[in-house]
């Protein structure tokens, strides 16, 4: 899998040549992010495309309670993404009002970290 590169705030990056591409697990990493900020609705293609989280947070109010529930929606959600074999070593927080959720990608190309913070 190859990528354009994108810069901090996830713009694209301009690519002259094919080596200066994104690929393999820092690709599917990147995939994965990309999936994780689009929301339900977000695109004009197809509304249905897109994470669910935001409507699970308007269903109820983010708690530790709750949290279980958003890391196995986050879980299965990232686990659907191209070339994601499995994750590991899920963790997630609460802290006030953000809620933090981490894993490790194992992609058919290698291992990749992944964080999500809404």
């Amino acid at each position: 899998m190859k990528m354009r590169p994108q810069d901090v705030s996830g713009d694209i990056l301009p690519v002259l040549h094919v080596g200066e591409m994104v690929d393999e697990s820092e690709a599917v990493a990147m995939l994965v992010k990309d999936r994780l900020v689009l929301y339900a609705g977000e695109w004009w293609e197809n509304e249905s495309w897109g994470n669910q989280i935001l409507k699970k947070l308007q269903e109820g109010r983010l708690t530790e309670a709750n949290a279980n529930a958003l890391s196995v929606y986050l879980s299965d959600y990232v686990r659907d993404t191209m070339d994601v074999k499995e994750i590991v070593d899920i963790k997630y927080s609460v802290e006030g009002s953000r809620f933090n959720w981490e894993c490790t990608a194992l992609t058919v190309y290698g291992s990749a970290l992944v964080s999500y913070e809404i």
